[in-house]
């Protein structure tokens, strides 16, 4: 079992305070991040005709504690430990672009990994600096998400699909009736919305939503305040509906995966979770029978080697498609092996030909691989895929002995490691079936996990939990 090197506490010793209780740096951090999370500014300039200037300068928000940190208290910039693997990703990629035949491609690409990537995480980082602005924000994302979630739930209720609820609840391909068939009739097709929220892509909003459920989660069993239980339980019913109306099967198996990790590695205890569990599969079989139909199109899983979208009783076509989209990801990156075919090229210029020499799916068009790993090594290679893998597995890790650290010493401080433990878990769980599209959701997850191993790091009774000296104890 690994060693973790701890001060011996003193008997007796209070939890730490939360950090500075300042609403002046707290209330634009929470704000910005309601309105990140619900995409409320793209919404606005979408559908209501904002301009997007100003839509977009809701990030100005997070230089108001930036600057009071930096100027006022005298405070310095921010260096979390994961920022030189950040910088290094990024060299990874201007590498991959330097080699790359399509320069205008990835010009573009690389432009959207700094504003998106590193410009949000930096503003992130270094506007959250204290537990305190922490948990305010960890319960403000889980408030996004059970408002989101509530509204789908209001949706589907009403059958509503055609209102948009000014673009907070989107349906994609309603004007053919559906994304999907749950007709057991193969002569017959009944197609089923699939309920998108503000991105108005469900896959994508099921994602976001799957990042904030370990977070309600958490809150649920292992808040010490009776009323933030009942909170967390509340919100986390809501987003996990609002999961379901997405049907998205990659989701499902992100947010199943997550759960066994909660337990495997015992931040949740399986007689609290077994219950909850048993309770929302009842509420999906009797609430959400066609959720049950969606997932049962996964048997079809163990027939793609031997078929194609055309053969009959095989895997429906969307999962031939994923499976054409990676495994032609796959063969770029098997011809490119070092540095790939370069940031955002493997869609533009290689995809549908590598998907068409397989004969399994014809494509018309380009196709972004279905998995983040996949076209990050077709894109990047193995120095890029390595450098984004080292770059999640230093803050997976730290918030882990972050985690049980605190356990016994800080509930609070305790939930924010493990909550965010979890997020980013989730979220790189869904990776397995999404590409790193509306990526800015990861770069802030990623930013807030850095930005809590800095903070929980230099609290006075936690010593550098990268650097262990002093007397070793076993975690747990």
């Amino acid at each position: 079992m690994t060693s973790v090197s701890v001060p011996t506490p003193a008997v007796g010793v209070a939890p730490l305070p939360l950090g500075r209780n300042t609403h002046f740096g707290t209330i634009p951090v929470v704000v910005f991040f309601f309105v990140f999370y619900t995409n409320l500014a793209v919404v606005l300039a979408r559908f209501h005709g904002v301009p997007q200037i100003i839509a977009s300068s809701v990030a100005v928000l997070l230089f108001i504690p930036i600057i009071r940190a930096l100027v006022v208290e005298r405070q310095p910039l921010v260096v979390t430990p994961v920022l030189p693997l950040v910088f290094l990703f990024l060299g990874t990629l201007f590498l991959a672009g330097a080699l790359s035949p399509e320069p205008a491609v990835v010009q573009h690409s690389i432009g959207l990994y700094l504003t998106e990537g590193l410009l949000l995480y930096l503003l992130v980082s270094n506007a959250v600096r204290t537990t305190h602005v922490l948990s305010w924000v960890l319960w403000t994302l889980i408030l996004a998400g059970a408002l989101l979630g509530a509204l789908s739930i209001f949706q589907e209720l009403t059958k509503s699909y055609a209102n948009d609820y000014g673009g907070l609840a989107q349906v994609d391909q309603l004007a053919r009736g559906g994304g999907f068939n749950i007709s057991t009739d193969s002569a017959v097709k009944v197609l089923r919305p699939r309920l998108g929220g503000p991105l108005g892509s469900e896959n994508r909003y099921a994602q976001i939503l799957a990042v904030v459920f370990p977070l309600a989660l958490m809150r649920a069993f292992r808040d010490p305040l009776r009323s933030r239980r009942l909170a967390g339980a509340v919100a986390s019913v809501l987003i996990a509906g609002g999961i379901f109306l997405t049907f998205s099967r990659g989701a499902a198996v992100a947010v199943a995966l997550t759960i066994v990790l909660t337990l495997l590695l015992r931040e949740l205890k399986l007689r609290n979770v077994l219950p909850a569990i048993a309770v929302m599969t009842a509420l999906v079989f009797f609430v959400v029978p066609d959720y049950i139909i969606r997932l049962s199109s996964l048997e079809g899983v163990t027939q793609l080697s031997t078929t194609t979208a055309n053969s009959s009783g095989g895997p429906d076509a969307a999962l031939v498609g994923r499976e054409t989209e990676n495994l032609a990801a796959l063969q770029a990156f098997i011809d490119h092996p070092v540095t790939g075919v370069g940031p955002g090229v493997y869609f533009h210029e290689y995809s549908r030909d590598y998907a068409n020499r397989l004969g399994l799916r014809y494509l018309n068009s380009e196709r972004r691989g279905h998995s983040l790993y996949l076209e990050l090594a077709a894109d990047t290679g193995i120095i890029g895929l390595s450098a984004f893998l080292a770059m999640v597995a230093v803050p997976l890790l730290l918030l882990f002995r972050h985690a049980r650290y605190w356990r016994d010493r800080d509930p609070e401080r305790a939930i924010i490691a493990s909550s965010l433990l979890f997020a980013l878990i989730a979220y790189l769980a869904t990776g397995m079936f999404l590409h790193l599209s509306y990526q800015r959701y990861f770069w802030a997850v990623l930013a807030l996990a850095s930005a809590a191993i800095w903070v929980l790091g230099r609290d006075p009774d936690a010593e550098d939990l990268s650097a262990p000296s002093g007397r070793t104890v076993e975690p747990g």
